[in-house]
């Protein structure tokens, strides 16, 4: 499976797409730079986690990383770096990794449950309905991110 095939398998197409079109309906095609800037830091944000994940095949890391403490303080991290920062790629950036926990998220949570408890909670006996709320807050966090990003 090519590079192409792997994004296009993860939707994050779909949504740097539809995160586009509602930057340009929002700010009109005078925006356009700002929506370049938007977009590479998406990207930037999106493939330098996944590739540091990658390449990083120390389990330990990567559990820190998928822990539910890091996922949250990163989350407060970012709101500060939005909501503080004027630029669009670094806003971007943070989006960009926001939405990759998101699809790591739900990519577990449809395949490897058992896996995302301990990931998550460091605990496999968490129940199901635990998870599913923290999945679905995690999920609705980062819509109202993006949200911020574009308005």
């Amino acid at each position: 499976m090519n590079l192409f095939d792997k994004v296009l398998n993860y939707l994050y197409l779909p949504v740097a797409v539809i995160i586009t079109a509602v930057f340009l309906i929002t700010n009109g095609l005078a925006a356009w730079l700002e929506l370049i800037y938007l977009v590479l830091g998406l990207l930037f944000g999106w493939f330098l986690i996944s590739v540091y994940l990658g390449l990083l095949k120390n389990p330990k890391i990567s559990i820190i990383f998928s822990s539910a403490i890091f996922q949250v303080g990163f989350l407060l991290f970012s709101f500060w770096v939005i909501t503080s920062n004027e630029s669009l790629v670094a806003s971007g950036i943070v989006l960009g990794i926001n939405i990759f926990f998101v699809r790591d998220l739900v990519f577990d949570y449809q395949k490897r449950r058992t896996i995302l408890k301990k990931k998550l909670f460091n605990n496999p006996e968490t129940s199901d309905r635990l998870v599913l709320v923290y999945l679905a807050s995690f999920i609705l966090l980062v819509a109202l991110l993006a949200f911020f990003v574009i308005f």
